[in-house]
């Protein structure tokens, strides 16, 4: 079995992912989502890159080795942003699914990532959750 060797273009993506956690918590955090939720929208383009699992797996991986380094610990929202224009830049779609759900006379909220039929972050727990927007 050969071992996994990490190449110059995993560090690319690890960096890129790291600075876009920080991005879109600062986004989170401070801005109103109707301002910035525009950003993350396709527009209706079309992708010029068929979806394949490698790539999917590529923006997987430096998601979570992007969140592994984090100082805290990113919440569902941020990774389901960080993660939307991780797949941009590789040039593949994305939904992000943002869902609700009651738990003791309470409202919570989870957000996850799906590129095709392949999760890219949240998949833990989302079918507990009724859909109630989606961002393509």
């Amino acid at each position: 079995m050969v071992p996994n060797k990490i190449g110059i273009s995993d560090v690319w993506y690890f960096i890129a992912a790291s600075v876009l956690l920080y991005v879109c918590q600062f986004l989170v955090f401070f801005i109103p989502f109707r301002w910035y939720i525009p950003l993350f929208t396709d527009h209706g383009k079309n992708s010029r890159e068929k979806i394949t699992v490698a790539k999917t797996l590529i923006v997987r991986k430096a998601l979570l080795r992007g969140l592994h380094y984090l100082p805290w610990k990113g919440k569902c929202l941020v990774q389901a942003l960080t993660g939307k224009v991780l797949l941009k830049m590789v040039h593949i779609p994305g939904v992000i699914f943002l869902g609700v759900a009651k738990e003791d006379d309470r409202l919570k909220a989870h957000a996850w990532l799906k590129s095709g039929n392949q999760f890219i972050c949240g998949q833990e727990g989302h079918k507990s959750y009724t859909i109630v927007k989606e961002i393509s």
